[in-house]
């Protein structure tokens, strides 16, 4: 049989049902969530997904996260699957991964195990430190640890990758453990400091951004409701002070050879 792909509509719609499952969740147990990323970026200047993009972030602070990942297996079953280490096997990433396991999906050509599926992703939020050389020391620590945990999933080197020689021993080193202790280990060195007690926070269990997602704490302490794909979901209360350090001008649109997914992914359904 022919495969059908979805569309990009489609596909949006897939992920739309992911996000309302997990409002209702947060909602019933009074858990504070943030759009994050380009999902925030595209409510505040489409009011709904960027127009090129293929999955959803969300954020919680890390005392949210962590009732999160207490309650929600119990929700979240059936068609969907909750990953986090030590919860899903061969799972590694240090955040929540949310599965629709009705889905395949195939990333850049390559179909790949427990992330073959739509998904949905969530974030901790992580204090960190108030002292600009501490700060930079612990972006550094950090990197190590996430260098670490990309070497061991990693299998084989993209074209153009850089830093081949520095990656190749640090392959054969991480072999000896599974991918996801290092995922764990990353998770725990992203919460060293405080969220409730910080005067800075940010996301640091993955470094895309790097020192720009330190900020001031006070744009993750409340919440406001902004429009997206027909409902409303909360942004963080500083969400200007958030996009515009992840992005600049971010009502700006990019270059149109820059207006890209990520992930490339085609879709289709698996069952259901």
């Amino acid at each position: 049989m022919e495969r059908q792909y979805l569309t990009l509509d489609e596909i949006h719609d897939l992920l739309s049902d992911m996000l309302r499952l997990v409002d209702t969740i947060c909602r019933a147990e009074g858990i504070r969530y943030f759009l994050s990323g380009g999902t925030l970026l595209g409510a505040v200047r489409h009011k709904g997904f960027i127009p090129w993009d293929d999955d959803i972030d969300l954020m919680m602070p890390r005392p949210e996260f962590e009732r999160f990942l207490k309650v929600a297996p119990k929700r979240v079953s059936g068609r969907y699957e909750l990953a986090f280490p030590g919860l899903t096997p061969d799972y590694a990433f240090p955040w929540i991964r949310i599965h629709d396991r009705w889905t395949a999906v195939e990333d850049d050509g390559t179909q790949r195990a427990r992330t073959s599926t739509l998904f949905l992703d969530i974030f901790p939020i992580d204090g960190m430190p108030s002292n600009p050389k501490l700060a930079e020391a612990f972006f550094r620590w950090i990197r190590a640890r996430d260098i670490l945990f990309r070497c061991a999933r990693k299998r084989e080197f993209q074209p153009g990758e850089r830093l081949r020689w520095l990656k190749r021993p640090i392959m054969a080193l991480t072999r000896v453990r599974r991918p996801a202790s290092y995922g764990k280990a990353l998770y725990r060195a992203a919460g060293r400091f405080s969220f409730d007690k910080s005067h800075y926070a940010g996301v640091c269990v993955i470094t895309h951004y790097g020192s720009r997602e330190r900020m001031p704490a006070e744009v993750f302490r409340g919440a406001v409701d902004v429009a997206f794909e027909g409902g409303q979901y909360p942004a963080p209360i500083g969400y200007d002070t958030y996009l515009r350090a992840l992005y600049g001008d971010y009502m700006q649109l990019p270059p149109e050879d820059q207006r890209a997914s990520l992930h490339n992914l085609k879709a289709w359904r698996a069952e259901g």
